[in-house]
Order: structure tokens, then C-alpha cells, then sequence
């Protein structure tokens, strides 16, 4: 790989407190020139396929996007390759994508054309069985992270009692007016695209934050538990920033899917990031990035004796959400363990050999739109 390929890793799907919320479409509308997409099942090397892609372009200096599943996050989603304004993208089951476009931007790959359907259908009866108790496991893991979601709302209007609400606001407004300040205005591109920075996996929550922010971007923090606003000020300086001209990626909360994380502003280089548990204790180790001061609205919730019930209820509701997280994590694992069993009655039926020649021939095609832009 080249010194000069970067590869940026986030989700554009994500187990929530609602379910299963994805991004899937804002892949489609970065990537105007092809996006190639690939329908087949489970276990037949999709995720492998698109990985092999990325080491091809990557040792050839292209900085890539890299889309990871939250439900096994050993596994690709996508890739896009933002110079050439192409992606590859599973459009199978629980993302389903479909053309918009067909054949003009959007091309179908099937591999369900280089597997054997007698080997396949000699497993009919346990593919069947795994399909099945996979749904009841995933049902069961959306009914806690909604039992979560429910104990995260209330930790959050708890702390939100003991917020000094004048103090919160001078803060707030003050930081706000010292970052734009240090930003020139007048940009040209008011768009935005909206992903996962983090995600609820088998593993537990992962984050790929440190992997959005490039050499010498401005990193800008802000400090505070659910409750204290945080969200809110990263929501008005992405709309802000939107309203001044420039385009905002949105990094969304994978406990919240409404609310934001990280708002990235690539045309001023410039982030500002959530720091809260238990996405992230702690700003993630960035080499070569500007750390700048941030915003710490812990500083904003009173102290006095009185608000002492209101923090009692507020750890309380953290124990319950934490315990009904780490409940759905285990169910989400569980899943993942019956999909790699799902895997195995796929994968001696597939050609692997055909489709290594499938993916050399779609790289050169992928390298043929260089000059196109």
C-alpha cells in the first residue's frame, strides 16, 4: 500500500434503539459514475471480494471508503473509491439495494450465477432452520436495545434536570462563536451525507473515529454524559456550517440514530466529536491532527444537594441501559454465530476461481473512469 492511500472506516447501517437504521442510499448519491452492486447469499465471498478490490486500489495510491457491517464487523458492506466516484455495494439482505438507474449508473453483479444449486439445495432444510432462528435472535436483540433506548432517555432527562441552563447556554454560545470565527465562511457546497461512526456489534460498540480525520484536520471535542446537550451543539454547528455554504458529513449515534455524533467539514478540514460513554470515554488517538480546545459541559450541571435524586435516578437508569445493552450484544453475537453457520452451506457450492477472475476484470473496468471526473 502507498504512503498516500487512506483508508476511512465507518457504517452505513447500524443496530439502534430503533431497529435497524441504515445509510445505504447516501452511498448511491456520492457515487455518480458506477456503483456495482452485488446480490447473492451469505458465505459466497462478497465481503472478500470487495476487500481484494480495496488492496488493489489502495497499493495503486486510492484513498478508499471502507463500510463495515455492525453485525460482523469483520465484514465489508461497501467500499467507494471517492477519486473515481465508484462503489461496490451488497445490496442482499438486511440492505437491500436496488438500481436507480440501471445500466447507466447502477450495475447488477450476481453471483448466484458461480455457485452450485444442487449442492445449495441439498442444504435446503438447515439453510431454512438458520434463516429462521437468525430473525428470532436479531427480534430479540431490537426488543432489549429499545428496552435500552427507553433506560438511555431517561439517564438523559435526569442529568438534563441538573443542567444550569444559563451557564449551559453562555458556554455553549461562546465556543460556538470561537470556532467559526477561526473558519473563514463562504463556502460553495451546502450538501451533506449521513453514516455511523460507531455501531452496536457482536463485539460490543465499536468506533472508527479515528479513521475520519485526515492530517492536520482541526479536532474540536466535546465533553459531556447524555443529557448535557452535547448533540444539540454538534446539530446547530452542522446546520451552521450547512447555511454558510459548506457540505457536512453527519456521523450518527448508534443509541440515538436521530441525533448526531461527529459533524466532519472537509472543505475547512474541521471536525467537532462527541466524547461520551460508552461510545468513547476519551478523544481516540489521531496522529498528526490539530487538537483544539473543546467544550466540556460537565461544567454545567449543579452540584447542590438538591439535585442529588435526579443523579441517583441518573445512574440508576445508566446501570439498566448498560445491562440491557450488553443483553442485545450477546443476542447480536449469537446471530452472528448462526449466520457463520448459514455461511458454511454456502460456500462449497461457489466457484471462487470464476469470481477472482470477476474481480480482476471489474478492477480495470473501476480503473477506466481516472479521467472521466
Amino acid at each position: 500500500m502507498k504512503p498516500n492511500s487512506h483508508i476511512r472506516c465507518m457504517f452505513a447501517g447500524a443496530n439502534t434503539s430503533a431497529g435497524f437504521v441504515n445509510f445505504f442510499g447516501e452511498i448511491l448519491a456520492a457515487n455518480t459514475n458506477r456503483v456495482f452492486i452485488i446480490k447473492g447469499g451469505p458465505g459466497v465471498g462478497k465481503s472478500t471480494f470487495m476487500k481484494k478490490i480495496g488492496q488493489d486500489l489502495a497499493s495503486k495510491g486510492y484513498d478508499l471508503e471502507y463500510f463495515y457491517c455492525s453485525s460482523d464487523p469483520a465484514s465489508l458492506d461497501a467500499i467507494a473509491v471517492p477519486r473515481l466516484k465508484i462503489a461496490v455495494m451488497d445490496g442482499t439482505s438486511p440492505h437491500v439495494v436496488e438500481p436507480r438507474y440501471p445500466g447507466a449508473v447502477e450495475e447488477l453483479i450476481s453471483f448466484g450465477t458461480y455457485w452450485d444449486d444442487e449442492v445449495i439445495v441439498s442444504n435446503r432444510k438447515y439453510i431454512i432452520e438458520c434463516v429462521e432462528h437468525g430473525k428470532w435472535l436479531f427480534r430479540t436483540a431490537y426488543n432489549l436495545l429499545k428496552e435500552a433506548g427507553m433506560a438511555y432517555d431517561e439517564w438523559k432527562n435526569q442529568i438534563a434536570e441538573c443542567l444550569d441552563k444559563n451557564r449551559y447556554r453562555q458556554k455553549v454560545n461562546m465556543f460556538i462563536a470561537r470556532i467559526f470565527e477561526a473558519w473563514e465562511s463562504g463556502g460553495n457546497n451546502s450538501g451533506s451525507r449521513h453514516y455511523f461512526a460507531s455501531a452496536i456489534t457482536p463485539l460490543g460498540i465499536m468506533d472508527y473515529a479515528a479513521t475520519l480525520f485526515g492530517h492536520g484536520m482541526q479536532i474540536y471535542p466535546i465533553y459531556g454524559e447524555p443529557g448535557c446537550g452535547g448533540r444539540e451543539v454538534i446539530s446547530r454547528i452542522a446546520e451552521i456550517a450547512q447555511w454558510q455554504g459548506y457540505f457536512t458529513e453527519r456521523f450518527h449515534c448508534p443509541v440515538e440514530p436521530e441525533e448526531l455524533d461527529i459533524v466532519l467539514i472537509p472543505d475547512l478540514n474541521a471536525a467537532v466529536i462527541n466524547v461520551w460513554e460508552p461510545v468513547r470515554s476519551c478523544i481516540p488517538e489521531i496522529s498528526g491532527v490539530n487538537l483544539q480546545e473543546g467544550l466540556d459541559l460537565r461544567d454545567c450541571l449543579l452540584a447542590d444537594p438538591a439535585y442529588g435524586k435526579y443523579r441517583k435516578a441518573a445512574a440508576e437508569a445508566r446501570e439498566r441501559f448498560t445491562a440491557l445493552l450488553d443483553r442485545a450484544v450477546k443476542y447480536i453475537a449469537r446471530a452472528k454465530a448462526v449466520h457463520d453457520e448459514l455461511e458454511g452451506y454456502y460456500v462449497s457450492a461457489v466457484d471462487f476461481e470464476k469470481l477472482e477472475q470477476v474481480r480482476c476484470q471489474l478492477v480495470q473496468k473501476m480503473l477506466k473512469y481516472e479521467n472521466s471526473n
